[in-house]
């Protein structure tokens, strides 16, 4: 008969299976285990406050640090630490380099993104024009710069072309991070949704398929990454209609991500070996032979030293 699993085994290997990539991460930039703890700490203080919001409470410290086993003192210098960056709305930019891949009305017979005049008259297609649907705030000259300045547009003559028709990042290691942390943060936050939540309200799906070779591993990712294109050419005219449609609605707070992604591996992964340490010697009076093959005499504590070394009695230095 086997033994029942220990309680939350299943919850505690799902956390592991999340937190080792995420070490990984944080190790890739030199973050360290001190650091990690503190955050730690933080997530679990945020997330047992937003809890107690969603039922309509408003927690104390002590609640807080029932719920989570921090001790009060450490829950009060959480919470009144900075709180960290909120997601951002998309910039002007982003916002202007969608609806010109994605509105019939700056696209040509083919579906491609056409080249813009700078200015042209009422109605007519034109970047000024563009410029003013996405924003009211900024000139066309100062979304032109900024354009210009991250690569997603060039001038050619008195007309403006795009570059990219979908966010490329920069390589910076920093905005990497930031992209990853919206990214899987969301999906996370889709998973405990979902696991809270009957019926599930959120798409959160995956394919899994063992038995591959390196190759076809790496042929399926070419793949997933023409699908990906095709559906998302079916969804950015969509979601930028309704993202036109809720620009007067005065609820237009919400915000939605969604992605797709491929990972391989082999099957089977074993514990990372490392290596033991070697095993000192333990000091006696019996010489012992070196890797030359000379004797080598181990170092003999003198009696008398040492903290349980006592004087005799009587005896004189």
């Amino acid at each position: 008969m086997q033994d029942n699993p220990p309680p939350q085994k299943a919850s505690l290997d799902a956390a592991l299976a999340m937190l080792e990539p995420l070490a990984g991460l944080l190790l890739s930039r030199e973050l360290r285990y001190a650091q990690a703890e503190d955050l730690l700490k933080a997530a679990f203080v945020l997330a047992s406050a937003r809890s107690f919001a969603a039922q309509g409470k408003l927690p104390t410290v002590s609640n807080i640090s029932v719920t989570t086993g921090i001790r009060r003192r450490e829950v009060k210098r959480l919470l009144e630490a900075p709180a960290a960056t909120v997601a951002q709305r998309p910039s002007a930019a982003v916002q202007a380099r969608l609806r010109w891949a994605t509105d019939p009305t700056y696209l040509d017979t083919a579906g491609q993104p056409r080249r813009l005049p700078r200015s042209g008259a009422a109605g007519e297609a034109s970047f000024a024009g563009l410029a003013a649907a996405v924003s009211k705030d900024m000139h066309a000259r100062a979304l032109l710069d900024e354009m210009l300045r991250v690569g997603s547009v060039q001038v050619d003559g008195d007309h403006v072309v795009l570059l990219q028709r979908e966010y490329a990042p920069s390589r910076s290691a920093d905005e990497l991070m930031r992209i990853a942390g919206a990214n899987v943060g969301d999906h996370l936050s889709a998973v405990l949704m979902n696991m809270l939540s009957n019926p599930p309200p959120l798409l959160e799906r995956a394919i899994f398929v063992g038995g591959l070779t390196q190759a076809s591993a790496r042929h399926a990712t070419d793949l997933a990454r023409d699908a990906w294109r095709d559906v998302l050419g079916g969804l950015r005219q969509n979601l930028q209609s309704l993202s036109d449609l809720d620009a007067a609605a005065p609820d237009n707070q919400w915000r939605m991500r969604l992605g797709l992604y491929t990972y391989f591996a082999p099957e089977e992964r074993p514990p990372p070996p490392v290596a033991s340490a070697p095993r000192r010697a333990k000091a006696s009076g019996i010489a012992k032979t070196d890797n030359t093959g000379h004797g080598k005499a181990a170092t003999v504590k003198p009696p008398g030293r040492g903290p349980v070394a006592r004087k005799a009695k009587g005896s004189k230095e």
